[in-house]
């Protein structure tokens, strides 16, 4: 075997350690951070997006910024008063919700039509459907800062129904039925179909996860 052999084994089978350890680093450094768990073992909830402030009214005519609902978490979602299928189903449910989590929990219903919805309209709106606490505000305002809020921020979804596709006359948007689970920090941290099978079960596991 020639010097010039000798030489051509040698970096080859540099390489293919180099490589080696290189694949094993992107491996490990993948489950690292597809398997993130606290201190505790239990696993943590990925951090989707972080809540800009807002100055919004809820249905008493209070102002509502965002420092009102820091320091604990709260659960959001999006409706509007005239729609005649999911919004009365998920407000009921997220009533039926509020009574078995922790009462320091707050809730989060932002319309998406702000020109009908005014504080009044909501006010009647949540009597109507479950609940009518300080701990639940039902918020209108400036369509642009719920828009900002609601599909922005809450990684929700919010888009005007044509008039030739609407079902009656009341089927004005298309919009998300999730609520959005925000930690204390005004960080997104996930989400959960209404009508998913064990509701209250996964919101409480998430909660516990933030505790963790």
């Amino acid at each position: 075997m020639t010097n010039r052999d000798t030489r051509q084994i040698i970096k080859w089978s540099l390489l293919g350690f180099l490589t080696a350890v290189i694949t094993a680093t992107l491996v490990i450094g993948t489950r690292n951070r597809q398997d993130q768990h606290s201190p505790s073992g239990q696993p943590v909830l990925p951090e989707i997006s972080t809540i800009q402030p807002f100055t919004l009214t809820n249905q008493f005519g209070a102002e509502i910024v965002l420092d009102d609902l820091k320091g604990q978490p709260w659960l959001a979602d999006i409706i509007f008063t005239r729609c005649p299928t999911v919004c009365p189903r998920m407000t009921q449910t997220l009533a039926g919700l509020q009574k078995e989590l922790p009462k320091n929990i707050r809730y989060v219903s932002l319309t998406t039509d702000p020109e009908h919805d005014t504080p009044k309209v909501m006010n009647a709106f949540a009597k109507a459907h479950g609940s009518n606490d300080g701990n639940w505000h039902f918020l209108t305002g400036p369509k642009a800062d719920l828009i900002r809020l609601a599909v922005d921020d809450l990684k929700l979804i919010s888009v005007p129904k044509e008039a030739g596709k609407r079902d009656n006359p009341n089927d004005l948007f298309v919009h998300s039925s999730l609520y959005i689970l925000v930690d204390e920090k005004g960080r997104v941290r996930k989400s959960f179909e209404h009508d998913t099978t064990n509701l209250l079960q996964q919101i409480q596991i998430a909660l516990k996860q933030l505790e963790n």
